[in-house]
Order: C-alpha cells, then structure tokens, then sequence
C-alpha cells in the first residue's frame, strides 16, 4: 500500500504541482511552526501559545526518539520512488537524512499545532481549516517522495494524540502542567548516551524541550507577563524577543565548536533567555 500510494502520486507529478506541494511542505517546516507558536505566545494569546508549545515539543521529542531508534530509509532514497529536488531559502529535500524517514516530523508538528488550536476554538469553520492544512502539509511530504504513507500516518496520531493528552491536563491539572513537562524533558537526557539514538536531532530536541521547561517554569513562578491588545506593543514584544535571540544565539555560532554538545548548549541558551530575558523586558519596559 505504500508503495502504490507512492507511486500513484509520483504519476500525477507536474511543474504547478511541484510548487503548490512545495509551499505547504515550507508552512510545516518545523522552523516555521515554532515561529507560529511564539507569535501567538508573545503577541496575542499566552496561555494557548504555551499549551501549543508543550504540545508540539512533546510529540516532537516522541517522533524524533523513534526516528533515531528505527532509522527507516526514505523512499526515494529506497528506490520506492524519485525524489522532487527542491533546494531554496525556505525548503529542502535535498539536505535530508536519508534514514531518518519514520515517523514524518512535519506530520508530527502541523499535526500538534493545528490540533491544539482546533481544541482551543472547538467550532465547525476552525476545526476544519486546522484538517485541511494539516492534510495539505501531510500530502505534500508523500508527492515530494521524502516519507511514506506510514510515515504520515504515524506522525499525525503522535501529534493529535499529544494534544488531547495535554487538552487533559490543561483542564485538570493546569496547576502541575509545566512539571508534567519538565518530566517530559528530563527523559530525553539518557537518549543522548544511548550510541543509536544520540544523533544531531535528538541533541536539538532535548536542548529545546529542557531550554522551554526550565524556562516557562522561571516565566510562569516569577515574571508573568499578560496580554496585551494592542498592536504597537505586540510588535515591539516580538522584536524584543527575536533580538535576545539573536543576541545569544549569534556569538554562540559563531564561536562554540561544532559537535552535539556545541549545538545542545546553542540552542539551550538562546531558547532559554527568549523565554526569561524577553518576557522579563516586556514587564519591565511595560510593552
């Protein structure tokens, strides 16, 4: 079945297809997911922000713990079918670890994130632009011939699953739900000393979901910044947050080695002071 999907999809390739299946593979970049997630979480609405957040990076540590464990090779580089080049400032499959294909990380994280906000509105026209997008991005890793079937399937129960676990304990144990978190995080640690699934992508997803934990938890005790309804001060919290980034994150590149532990400090650090230092300076500077 894998295969035939597969291949019947690579029959109808075509020029306006391959850019159409190409944009909505760049909207479910994980990149791009994390950014909607801090937009909403700075700018407009905190605690769903948050509860998007925990989702998304829970169903990402799962999915990229069994990535590194089952090493699943990617169809085109199977031979199953070809692969549609694309190589440009947004998206690329060109760059893919050729065995990292089970579960589809962009199924994963659109899956999480547009089930947590179809959970949070809960009406008809919400709940399905949140299906039709995450159809759209799901289609578009099998056209491009980077994941099979399986492989989406797979990611879209791991995200919607994530969501309502934590739709769960937002509604009953809102009070403990960023130690349920933290636990979350604190199990990726022995994955990186594990030979088979300390890879490149499991030192980054640990980084992330520590840096968010211990962070949100320093936020959520000590700073605890509101919401604001006004669009000039929505802008300048965004920019606060994108420079203390940039500000950690820049000498750290530039100067640390290469190697996991290099990356798993960088990332760390800089997704740390984004959520203590920036949401510090918006209490203070009263933005």
């Amino acid at each position: 079945m894998d295969t035939a999907v597969l291949q019947g999809l690579e029959n109808i390739r075509c020029a306006f297809l391959d850019v159409f299946f190409a944009v909505f593979t760049a909207l479910g970049e994980e990149l791009i997911v994390a950014a909607a997630i801090a937009v909403i979480y700075i700018c407009f609405d905190k605690r769903l922000g948050e509860r998007a957040l925990l989702t998304v990076m829970t169903a990402s540590c799962l999915t990229t713990g069994i990535k590194s464990a089952v090493r699943r090779v990617r169809p085109y580089a199977a031979g199953t079918v070809t692969r549609v080049d694309i190589d440009n400032a947004f998206v690329s499959t060109l760059d893919l670890d050729a065995d990292m294909s089970f579960p589809s990380g962009h199924a994963t994280a659109t899956s999480g994130f547009f089930s947590t906000l179809a959970l949070n509105f809960r009406r008809k026209w919400p709940i399905a632009l949140c299906a039709a997008f995450t159809l759209l991005v799901v289609l578009s890793r099998l056209y491009l011939g980077v994941h099979y079937p399986t492989d989406v399937l797979c990611g879209l129960a791991i995200g919607i699953g994530c969501a309502f676990v934590w739709d769960f304990v937002y509604y009953r144990w809102y009070h403990y739900r960023l130690y349920v978190y933290l636990g979350i995080a604190l199990l990726t640690l022995p994955l990186l000393f594990i030979p088979k699934t300390a890879t490149g992508s499991m030192f980054q997803i640990s980084a992330l979901t520590l840096a968010t934990a211990f962070g949100l938890l320093i936020e959520d005790n000590f700073i605890r910044f509101e919401n604001t309804p006004l669009w000039w001060q929505r802008g300048l919290r965004l920019a606060v947050t994108g420079l203390v980034a940039l500000v950690v994150f820049l000498p750290l590149h530039l100067w640390l080695p290469e190697g996991n532990w290099s990356d798993f400090l960088k990332y760390f650090l800089t997704v740390f002071a984004a959520l203590t230092v920036a949401p510090f300076l918006i209490r203070v500077l009263k933005i």
